[in-house]
């Protein structure tokens, strides 16, 4: 896990890419690194930049960037390649000389025998950068699920690169303004939706693509995609056999996420997902291992009781970190600093990834992902209840809109947008996931939010509901948060669920096995309910969230009161300072659906914005981009 800028058909490349990674170093603070990239004539076209966190090859051999033996090709890499010994033995049978014996080496030498199409070969999280000295072309890649970013921003004729926002900002020579679109989408899902950022001109390379650029060219080219969810072939319907799939495909991930030079540690929050991570990899590591649990003074949100039982059952190490809101609010100035892009979430993974580097752990388990696949969200039922709808005529259904939105309020608005679709999934969707409606999105900065995609037709309700939680919600907060506030502390966070053969189980089970009356996750429990104390399933569903609410009420009051009565920022970042207020006051009051996500929300885009000088709010940064801006 490290960090990876770029500078090609820019002015002063080496000097950019050189600012690019000093705002990365947190990414890699083993190491770092830099080459410079030219044609096979010596013609200079650009440099990338490196900063590496030692996971595998600890020695100087996985220095990066990484150039092959014949000058060739030239590497910056980041992530994770589990299957790389299987690969490398291939290669290795075929002759090959490998100067590392780590996944980099092995990528590099795979792409230069074999071409871009190398990357469907991968099992892992990466994101890499890589120049073709011969053809002049570089080429961008992302793992299918967007486990690793990597942003761009075109600056003339020439291109950066970067795996965080900020690290394109700290080139210098793109100016920090608003997206105002990205704006509009992030205030509708609390994150801003790929491949837009919330910086006008920065994108991210849209997640499973491999893309090609020339010097001077004015677009990038699609040359490989790698879909994160391919159809089963059939579903299983009996219960044992899906059980047992869905068993040998975690067991299988949990074997490759556990590959390091570098112990291993699990995020254990008491709930099924993580418990079901810390006990596969407490069997499957061979060796003892530490967790770490968040406890709270509040008990309804404390699940270190249950997080016990699990590690006494698998002799880990356990150790609990108590949070309240004195802390959290002394934690927040680090982790706005740390946050690459305003998100309403995040903030839990920041404080709880400082406590783990801090205790000298590098890698990471999460159990990330579980609700996403087997069904965890309330989306999933009420997307199994809107199904019944979706089959009437379009009269019916128009109907049934029209009554939701009449008397269901904000949820039934956006119930209501599904069903004219005639898309359950969708509408579950939706209603789970939309922050702010159309109309207060409207209301408070003027924009509409860019439409997203909808789920495949071609998968089943459930598979939909899967498909838009993995490719929204999932990749365009938790992911993004997960490797940004980690990795603030050089911390590499893994997630088994997110892989390949486990999303292709869980999708090869009928619907009907995926949701049981008074039971969460059935298909999860079946499969892991012999490793797992009754505890940990047998209750009510509780998720590992902050208690925001009480917080914002108690120790963050004043904090959030004087962050959305601040009437120069909220007018610069185009916010109706009027409208602001109201979800504020709306929330103090009790207001029947503002929940603390709303105001937060719009406190987050302020203390971001001021924290990073966006559109000259709280520093210099625009003044000096502009200055220097081609």
């Amino acid at each position: 896990m490290c960090g990876i800028a770029g500078a090609v058909g820019v002015r002063d490349a080496e000097r950019v890419a050189r600012a690019m990674s000093g705002a990365l170093a947190h990414r890699g603070p083993d190491d770092d690194g830099i080459a410079s990239l030219h044609g096979l004539d010596g013609r200079p076209h650009g440099a990338l930049a490196h900063r590496r966190l030692s996971i595998l090859d600890l020695t100087t051999a996985g220095h990066q960037p990484m150039t092959s033996a014949d000058g060739r090709w030239t590497i910056a890499f980041n992530g994770e390649i589990y299957n790389f010994r299987e690969l490398r033995g291939e290669l290795e049978r075929d002759d090959a000389r490998l100067a590392s014996t780590g996944d980099t080496a092995v990528l590099l030498e795979g792409w230069a025998r074999h071409g871009p199409r190398y990357v469907t070969r991968l099992e892992g999280m990466f994101a890499f950068t890589l120049w073709d000295a011969r053809e002049e072309v570089l080429y961008l890649a992302r793992d299918a699920f967007g486990i690793k970013p990597l942003y761009i921003a075109t600056v003339g004729a020439g291109l950066l690169v970067a795996s965080e926002v900020r690290g394109i900002l700290a080139s210098g020579v793109v100016a920090p303004h608003l997206d105002r679109t990205a704006l509009a989408s992030y205030l509708t899902f609390g994150s801003v939706t790929e491949p837009r950022t919330i910086v006008a001109g920065v994108h991210a390379v849209p997640a499973g693509e491999v893309l090609a650029w020339r010097p001077g060219a004015s677009s990038l080219a699609s040359v490989v995609r790698l879909d994160p969810v391919v159809a089963p072939d059939r579903l299983v319907r009996d219960r044992t056999e899906a059980a047992l799939t869905v068993r040998h495909a975690l067991e299988q991930s949990v074997d490759r996420h556990l590959v390091a030079d570098v112990p291993v540690a699990v995020f254990l929050s008491g709930g099924i997902d993580s418990s079901a991570i810390a006990a596969l990899a407490a069997q499957r590591a061979g060796k003892a291992l530490d967790a770490f649990t968040v406890t709270f003074a509040e008990q309804q949100f404390d699940e270190s009781a249950v997080a016990r039982m699990v590690a006494r059952r698998y002799g880990i190490r356990h150790h609990e970190m108590p949070l309240d809101g004195g802390d959290l609010l002394a934690a927040l100035p680090a982790a706005f600093a740390a946050m690459d892009q305003p998100t309403l979430d995040g903030i839990n993974t920041f404080v709880v990834s400082q406590a783990v580097r801090a205790h000298g752990t590098t890698v990471v388990l999460s159990g990330l992902g579980g609700d996403e696949l087997f069904a965890g969200y309330p989306s999933f039922r009420r997307a199994r209840a809107l199904a019944r709808y979706a089959r009437l005529p379009a009269p019916a259904r128009h109907i049934a809109a029209h009554v939701a939105a009449r008397v269901g309020g904000l949820r039934g608005a956006k119930i209501a947008l599904g069903l004219r679709k005639g898309a359950p999934g969708d509408a579950a969707y939706l209603a789970s996931r939309t922050l702010f409606s159309e109309t207060q999105v409207s209301d408070l900065c003027g924009q509409r939010a860019a439409p997203v995609a909808s789920a495949p037709r071609s998968l089943s309700v459930l598979q939909q509901v899967s498909w838009r939680e993995l490719t929204g919600y999932m990749r365009n907060t938790l992911l993004r948060d997960s490797d940004v506030f980690s990795m603030a502390h050089g911390l590499e966070l893994r997630v088994p669920f997110v892989d390949r053969e486990v999303v292709a189980a869980a999708f090869a089970v009928a619907d009907p096995l995926k949701l049981a009356p008074g039971l969460t996750k059935p298909l999860l429990v079946d499969a892991v309910r012999d490793l797992l104390p009754t505890e940990v399933w047998d209750r009510p569903k509780q998720g590992f969230v902050l208690p925001f609410a009480d917080w914002m009420r108690g120790a963050m009051a004043g904090e959030v009161d004087a962050a959305l009565g601040d009437a120069d920022v909220l007018d610069a970042l185009g916010i109706d300072i009027a409208a602001a207020r109201d979800v504020w006051s709306g929330f103090r009051r009790g207001q029947p659906g503002i929940t603390w996500s709303r105001p937060w929300a719009l406190y987050a885009l302020t203390r971001w914005a001021t924290t990073h000088g966006i559109d000259g709010i709280g520093g210099d940064a625009l003044a000096e981009a502009e200055a220097v801006a081609p």
